[in-house]
C-alpha cells in the first residue's frame, strides 16, 4: 500500500551507477537511515557512496507515517520490568536526543517538519494506558493520560506525550 506521500512527493531519480568508483564509505540504501547517513558523512567531509536498489524512500521508509517521537508504543513499562529504571531511561534520553538532532537538521535543510503531540492509544484496554503512565511517571517523564483522541474511531483512551 502507498503512503499519500510517495504518491504526491517529487522525489529525485538517478541513473543507473555505471563503471567503478572509488570511496571511502559505501551507504547501502536510500531509506532516511542511509540519506540521513550519507547527509551527515558529506557534512563531516567524508567522501561518501549512497546507492539504492530501487527507488529513494521507496522501501520501510516510504510506507510509515513520518512520525518522530520518543514514544514507540506502550513500552516503557516493560523497558522498566525488563531492564531495569536506568535503561529505560537511557532509552528514553537516546529518543529524546535523536529528536532534538531532528530539530536541529530541519531548521538546516527545506522541509516541512512540525512539531505535534504524541498519542500511544489502546482501543479498549485502559489498563494497558494506566500502567504505561505509572511506568512513564516512575521514569519522571512527562505524560498524561486522555480521554478523548483525535482520531475518527472509539478508543479506551491514550498517553499524551
Amino acid at each position: 500500500m502507498e503512503s499519500i506521500w510517495t504518491k504526491t512527493a517529487a522525489l529525485p531519480q538517478f541513473p543507473p551507477l555505471e563503471g567503478n568508483r572509488k570511496t571511502d564509505v559505501l551507504v547501502i540504501g536510500g531509506g532516511i537511515t542511509g540519506i540521513l547517513c550519507a547527509w551527515m558523512l558529506r557534512q563531516a567531509g567524508t567522501d561518501c557512496l549512497l546507492v539504492e536498489a530501487d527507488r529513494l524512500c521507496g522501501g520501510t521508509t516510504g510506507r510509515t507515517t513520518a512520525k518522530i517521537t520518543s514514544q514507540h508504543g506502550l513500552i516503557y513499562r516493560r523497558l522498566l520490568k525488563e531492564f531495569g529504571p536506568e535503561r529505560a531511561r537511557l532509552y528514553w534520553q537516546a529518543q529524546e536526543a535523536a529528536l532534538a538532532r531532528y530539530r536541529t537538521l530541519c531548521r538546516e535543510i527545506d522541509c516541512d517538519f512540525e512539531e505535534k503531540d504524541a498519542f500511544v492509544y489502546s482501543l479498549d484496554d485502559r489498563k494497558k494506558l494506566d500502567r504505561e503512565l505509572n511506568a512513564l511517571d516512575k521514569l519522571g517523564f512527562g505524560a498524561e493520560l486522555v480521554e478523548q483522541v483525535p482520531l475518527p474511531f472509539p478508543t479506551a483512551g491514550a498517553v499524551k506525550f
